[in-house]
């Protein structure tokens, strides 16, 4: 029996200092968790046995856990290098769909402008709401970066100018022309950039003209500007209309919207409406706002991930926007996943409920852009752990022997 007993120890010895080399190898590896060995005695009793006098049959492996604790950080140059500090994985995708979850943070784009690892899994997120922010009634999908954006032309202008009240009038009752070649024609000018469907960018110039200076107009007395707008040096088809303001400034009439209209030959397919908010004041020329939509083509130039999870792609043509949002995976018993290898992991009837976050919140890590986490293996305690295995394999191995030694004797004896 004891034979038996020894060989046991034996095979634990040898668990331990395999799990013990496992760790070993894999102190480099990206997000590794180091494992450990679970033993339990073997003790047989029956109902006609004698508990007090019942000895022990060995011991048997259990199990062998992951330990989650956190792993330092690396630095790194790759902003897609993403490192969780705190509980969490990331959920990805595998080549045939199926679902797993890693703390290896080490992604790049491919050819289709997916996030991935170096395995081709994909890093999956939940789609955006209208207002930016996760929607987590819905599947995940792949977290796409485009390289290039296409050009969006302009078609909505809203302006916000301030014209000074003191200008002097330039002619009678708006008897002279503008000449955009003629300064003297025009009181002050707004120069824009707009772009057409290909991306290209057009001046389109406002020039500002006082034409009256405390007219009476019904009782009331204003002052009047005309403003017209050119694309280049070519007047705007009904490009020209008149405002009047009262002694406070504000104009006496709603300003109606002005369109420029599509020019197929100028490569401008849809109409541009200009929406106007003047006033005059007793102060200098004043832009107090102006919006413009349209963009030309971009080329993404810089990528960054915020510690909740946002992802901002930023393009060369100055437009940065939210790409998508990285949420973890927590489970409420992650030593129950099921290890896949290349720290990669899959949810199993052991491993709890799974529930998705947002990085920082309610318990759930927060991420690191630039970096990468590493393994959880302290190589002194691995050592440690290597010669304790190794005096048990000893131990074990001489119990053999001595149980091998007195079987030997009694086969030996003679009557």
């Amino acid at each position: 029996m004891s034979f038996f007993t020894s060989l046991t120890g034996l095979n634990a010895a040898a668990a331990e200092l395999s799990i013990a080399s496992n760790n070993i190898a894999n102190s480099n590896t990206t997000s590794f968790k180091r494992s450990e060995a679970k033993f339990g005695d073997i003790f047989a009793v029956s109902a006609s046995s004698n508990a007090a006098t019942a000895m022990g049959g060995g011991v048997t492996l259990k199990s062998i856990s992951q330990q989650f604790s956190q792993g330092g950080l690396q630095l790194s140059e790759n902003a897609l290098d993403i490192a969780i500090t705190g509980e969490g994985f990331f959920p990805m995708a595998d080549a045939d769909g199926s679902q797993l979850y890693t703390r290896n943070g080490s992604f790049m784009l491919n050819d289709q402008n997916q996030v991935v690892n170096a395995d081709g899994q994909t890093l999956q997120v939940h789609p955006l709401t209208a207002t930016g922010l996760s929607d987590f009634n819905q599947a995940l999908i792949d977290l796409v970066l485009p390289r290039n954006i296409a050009a969006e032309a302009t078609t909505e202008v809203a302006l916000d100018v301030r014209l000074p009240e003191d200008s002097a009038v330039i002619g009678e009752n708006g008897d002279i022309a503008i000449d955009i070649a003629d300064a003297t024609t025009y009181s002050e000018t707004q120069a824009m950039t707009f772009f057409d469907d290909a991306g290209e960018p057009y001046t389109v110039t406002i020039y500002y003209q006082k034409i009256a200076d405390d007219v009476d107009v019904g009782g009331v007395i204003q002052d009047q500007y005309r403003a017209e707008m050119y694309i280049g040096d070519a007047a705007v088809a009904a490009n020209a209309f008149d405002v009047s303001f009262d002694a406070d400034g504000a104009p006496t009439a709603e300003i109606a919207d002005q369109v420029i209209a599509a020019s197929a030959i100028d490569g401008r397919t849809q109409d541009i409406t200009v929406s106007f908010a003047l006033q005059s004041h007793t102060k200098t020329f004043e832009i107090v706002d102006q919006t413009i939509d349209g963009l030309p083509e971009g080329k993404l130039v810089n990528i960054s991930v915020e510690g909740n999870g946002a992802v901002l792609a930023t393009y060369s043509n100055g437009l940065q926007e939210v790409a998508g949002r990285i949420n973890l995976a927590s489970f409420s018993s992650p030593q129950g996943l099921t290890q896949q290898g290349n720290t990669n992991y899959r949810a199993s009837g052991n491993s709890g409920a799974l529930e998705f976050g947002e990085p920082g919140s309610n318990g759930i890590g927060s991420l690191a852009s630039g970096a990468t986490e590493r393994s959880n293996v302290d190589l002194t305690q691995e050592l440690v752990n290597l010669i304790s295995a190794q005096r048990n394999f000893q131990s074990n191995a001489k119990a053999m022997e001595t149980s091998g030694t007195l079987t030997q004797t009694l086969i030996n004896m003679r009557g």
